[in-house]
């Protein structure tokens, strides 16, 4: 509802915009179940493991010799960085929890969008349960073809090597440098399992390396589970401006990005996404934090997605489950970046990609830059740095946003110059060029007269265009797009506060901003010159394209309605400017009236 009620405002705006100006112009709200609310040991929620279309003919259970691992106690490993801290469980040799603790760029706190000022939640990654139930697959588990090897590999206990046994808690910070754990699991019958983990403390990547030998049972076509539903775990509605956790992936430079619906939805293999080619990386992510995967060696030549759908208990919509596989070799590595969907992180994860395997890859693609993403993207980095910069120098970006309009506006005072003369001139020639129309009307085609008028209009026309005036204002909307996209995809203005604000990134919980946006709209609009002469044209014009706007602007990001609002206001003291100038102004004067 929130993205159709957006562009179908935008659409009727620009359609208002154009008509009068120039010639007289995903996802219905979900809810989030999951609150870090206790429930009681309910029916597990598994997504179908990836055996089902595996490529290879899966292998009958009892022509798979499993073997005995033998008595390994279950373990718990949380594993703690400046950035982040996760939880390791030995059983299935997997990731349960996977917490973000603060912004690398700036420093600043993280926590879930559900935290108050009087009940702090960690920014949980990974879902704790869904609707309820607890999930089967999580990241790192590695599954099969074979259901009984999928099953022993998911319920064994690894053995931790690398940290002392009665250890509960690894630190790795500056002191410690870089930390190494290996978790191992073997059978009598020749089948060895190793997940190597290598942690640093300055990013929010971890190298994982795998060693699988099966034994005599030859390879049952394994693959790495990244995912499911990785984002912050409470937020409680998925919105246009907030989306649900989706699958993107990447072969050879070539990016795709599917919704969850989309895959589950999928008529030739449903709730099933199967993508070949040389692989670049695959991640599951929402809107400000991704699990990405990153080969290092021996690039698979597929991935899969999957989905599973269920309803919550207290709501009709459908919702999603969604994890991706990857194929693992005999021997594979890969870099697991977990964290924010940041330009400059990315960027920076895209250089260590470079120096461990030679391999270059555009993570800043995992970014949703939306549909012009060739315009919007490198505009968006070009604002978010200046913003940016601009936090360094007044320490709020609430502040930092006014600055960067003011600049803009300024900016575009020129553009702003030429279209209120053009508006001017086409307010002015307006009587006239009615008066030329009508007469036109009541010519005969051969008569002398009628060429001597065509010409004229055309004059006019020429001098009075009204599409000089929108044009101009028409350049600065890639600028407006870009700012859009730029805070509503940067975890900087995520919890980013100003004056009343808590929250740049997200709606104004009093919605006064729309308000203000939309009553000072209206008000630059009455003092800006307008292409037409018709009172009731011009009156209709200034009233509607407010109250679009303001529906469409309703839950907007609080941070792209403080630029809104700061420009019109900018845009009111230039268009007084203005109006005061072309009031001295000689060279506007009306030609010489048509003689009957």
């Amino acid at each position: 509802m929130e993205q159709k009620r957006f562009l179908l405002a935008l659409m009727l705006s620009a359609a208002i915009l154009f008509a009068w100006q120039f010639i007289f112009r995903r996802y219905a709200p979900i809810e989030n179940t999951n609150n870090n609310q206790q429930f009681a040991t309910p029916t597990p929620v598994t997504i179908p493991t990836q055996g089902a279309t595996s490529q290879a003919a899966p292998i009958a259970d009892n022509q798979f010799n499993i073997g005995n691992a033998g008595a390994v106690p279950q373990r718990k490993l949380v594993v703690e960085t400046p950035l982040y801290k996760l939880t390791l469980d030995s059983k299935g040799a997997v990731v349960t929890s996977w917490i973000i603790k603060k912004n690398k760029n700036n420093g600043n706190p993280l926590s879930s969008i559900s935290s108050t000022s009087d009940n702090f939640q960690p920014l949980e990654l990974i879902p704790q349960n869904i609707n309820g139930q607890p999930l089967e697959n999580l990241p790192l588990q590695i599954t099969t073809n074979n259901t009984n090897l999928t099953n022993f590999l998911n319920n064994v206990n690894y053995r931790i090597a690398g940290v002392d046994e009665s250890t509960d808690v690894l630190i790795v910070d500056e002191q410690s440098n870089t930390r190494k754990i290996e978790l191992i699991v073997n059978t009598d019958s020749g089948t060895n399992i190793s997940k190597t983990l290598e942690f640093q403390p300055d990013n929010y990547s971890v190298l994982l390396s795998t060693q699988l030998n099966f034994g005599e049972n030859g390879s049952p076509d394994p693959r790495l589970v990244i995912g499911p539903n990785i984002g912050d775990q409470g937020i409680r509605d998925f919105t246009f401006y907030s989306v649900a956790p989706e699958a993107a992936y990447s072969f050879g430079g070539e990016d795709e990005r599917r919704t969850a619906s989309d895959i589950n939805s999928n008529e030739a293999s449903p709730a099933l996404l199967t993508a070949s080619g040389v692989l670049d990386w695959a991640s599951i992510g929402g809107t400000y934090f991704a699990m990405v995967a990153i080969p290092l060696s021996d690039a698979p030549k597929s991935v899969e997605f999957r989905t599973t759908k269920y309803q919550p208990s207290e709501a009709k919509e459908d919702r999603f489950v969604v994890s991706g596989y990857i194929p693992l070799a005999e021997s594979s590595s890969m870099l697991l970046y977990v964290g924010p969907k940041d330009h400059t992180l990315l960027a920076a994860t895209n250089e260590q990609v470079r120096k461990i395997s030679n391999r270059a890859v555009d993570l800043d693609a995992v970014i949703d830059y939306g549909w012009f993403s060739q315009i919007s993207r490198p505009l968006a980095i070009q604002i978010l740095g200046i913003i940016n910069y601009l936090y360094t120098i007044f320490g709020n970006y609430g502040v930092a946003i006014m600055a960067f309009t003011v600049m803009i506006y300024t900016l575009f005072f020129p553009l702003k110059w030429r279209s209120s003369k053009s508006m001017k001139k086409a307010q002015k020639y307006a009587p006239r060029m009615k008066e030329i129309q009508e007469k036109i009307k009541s010519l005969k085609p051969n008569d002398s007269q009628l060429k001597e008028l065509q010409m004229e209009q055309l004059r006019l026309m020429k001098e009075g265009n009204p599409l000089g005036g929108c044009l101009p204002l028409l350049i600065q909307m890639p600028f407006f797009f870009a700012l859009y996209r730029a805070i509503t995809i940067s975890v900087d203005f995520r919890q980013a506060g100003f004056m009343w604000i808590s929250d740049l990134s997200a709606s104004d919980p009093i919605h006064l901003l729309p308000f203000l946006m939309a009553g000072s709209m209206l008000v630059v609009q009455l003092v800006t010159p307008a292409p037409t002469a018709d009172p009731l044209q011009r009156k209709m014009t200034m009233v509607i394209i407010p109250v679009v706007m303001l529906y469409a602007l309703w839950s907007a990001p609080a941070g792209l309605l403080v630029y809104w609002l700061v420009g019109n206001i900018v845009l009111f003291s230039q268009q007084m400017l203005i109006n005061r100038l072309l009031q001295k102004s000689s060279d506007a004067a009306l030609p010489a009236k048509v003689v009957s």
